[in-house]
């Protein structure tokens, strides 16, 4: 299984571990961080983990799904070849209806 980072999933990574560092520590950022990246890479451990993403359930997408990271959800997409991208990282108290539509309307 080949996992490939958008950027946009390299951006939410780096703005939470900025964010932790600054409003907690510099230990809690890592440990979120590292909490994210194990999450991401048991994917090569499975054909399949994750699970559907309500908001994404009325669009049929069935190639995508979540994972849960401590509180934050990863969004994640199955292509072909067994390659897995990693779209999207957010708190689970944000709004990710939202953040999809943002992103499809700045993309």
């Amino acid at each position: 299984m080949k996992i490939i980072w958008t950027q946009y999933a390299l951006n939410d990574l780096h703005d939470i571990r900025s964010y932790l560092k600054q409003n907690e520590s510099l230990a809690f950022a890592r440990t979120v961080t590292q909490e994210i990246l194990a999450e991401v890479n048991s994917l090569k451990d499975w054909n399949i983990k994750g699970t559907f993403v309500p908001e994404l359930e009325d669009l049929h997408l069935t190639t995508h799904r979540q994972l849960l990271a401590g509180q934050n959800r990863i969004l994640i997409e199955y292509g072909h070849n067994d390659i897995v991208y990693v779209h999207m990282i957010a708190h689970t108290s944000r709004d990710l209806e939202a953040l999809i539509r943002r992103r499809l309307l700045t993309a």
